[in-house]
């Protein structure tokens, strides 16, 4: 029960989601019931196993620093590019907020090009589709994953990330926790995605949608009431096709 009422509060935490810096506000704006939405054809994304390079932590990040995952295996995308094992997937931090008086942590990312091995740099489109600390065995299941919510206190936990398959995935049967990637509700056009660390949840755009508080962002961590510390090694899953049009 209390795994359930912590995931609970994490979901609510995304009433703050804060907006990427160099985006318009568009909370002033009324929100329809059924928000409107532009179908497109969603982008093929390759899932991209790596981990951090270096630690990410909401209390100390600002917007422009570097962020950095390693590839852990090879992988050839939707367009043919070949992403060699030990290559660079890059970006940056957009925008960064500390948990302070009980509000919650956020920051959002944004990984646009790969540096492949031979020295190549190339342009990506991306969406963070599962994360998990480092260390963490991988589950063959996703049926003990360990919760996507918790208590306050640091963001610390096992278990190895899962890329959600397209549409919202449901949890597993029984007291499990979503599996990590799965995900777990909606707000307008943008999932909210389970992780393996308590009280943290990615938060980007629905398949097939674009939501406009994205913005140009991989995602958004979003940390209930709780700093968000991930450390180098931490494992992420990240969506990533060519940069050549098309909505994620």
């Amino acid at each position: 029960m209390k795994t359930s009422t912590a995931f609970v509060t994490t979901l609510f935490a995304l009433a703050s989601l804060a907006l990427p810096a160099q985006q318009p506000s568009p909370a002033s704006q009324p929100q329809p019931s059924s928000p409107a939405s532009t179908e497109a054809p969603a982008l093929e994304m390759s899932p991209v196993n790596g981990e951090l390079m270096s630690k990410l932590d909401s209390k100390t990040a600002k917007a422009g620093d570097s962020v950095v995952v390693q590839t852990k295996a090879s992988v050839k995308t939707a367009d043919g590019t070949e992403i060699p094992k030990g290559s660079k997937l890059v970006g940056h931090v957009m925008a960064a907020r500390p948990s302070a008086a009980g509000e919650n942590s956020q920051v959002a990312l944004q990984f646009d090009h790969l540096e492949l091995k031979g020295g190549q740099s190339v342009p990506v489109h991306s969406q963070i589709q599962s994360i998990a600390l480092a260390g963490g065995a991988a589950s063959t299941s996703g049926s003990s994953s360990p919760s996507a919510g918790g208590a306050n206190g640091s963001s610390k936990a096992s278990g190895a990330p899962q890329a959600a398959n397209g549409d919202p995935g449901a949890a597993p049967a029984g007291n499990s926790a979503p599996a990590p990637g799965t995900i777990v509700a909606r707000t307008g056009n943008i999932a909210i995605r389970a992780t393996s660390i308590p009280g943290v949840v990615v938060a980007n755009n629905a398949p097939g949608q674009q939501d406009p508080r994205m913005g140009q962002s991989s995602g958004i961590l979003i940390g209930a009431k709780q700093d968000i510390e991930l450390d180098g090694g931490t494992q992420m899953v990240v969506g990533v096709s060519g940069a050549g049009g098309g909505t994620q």
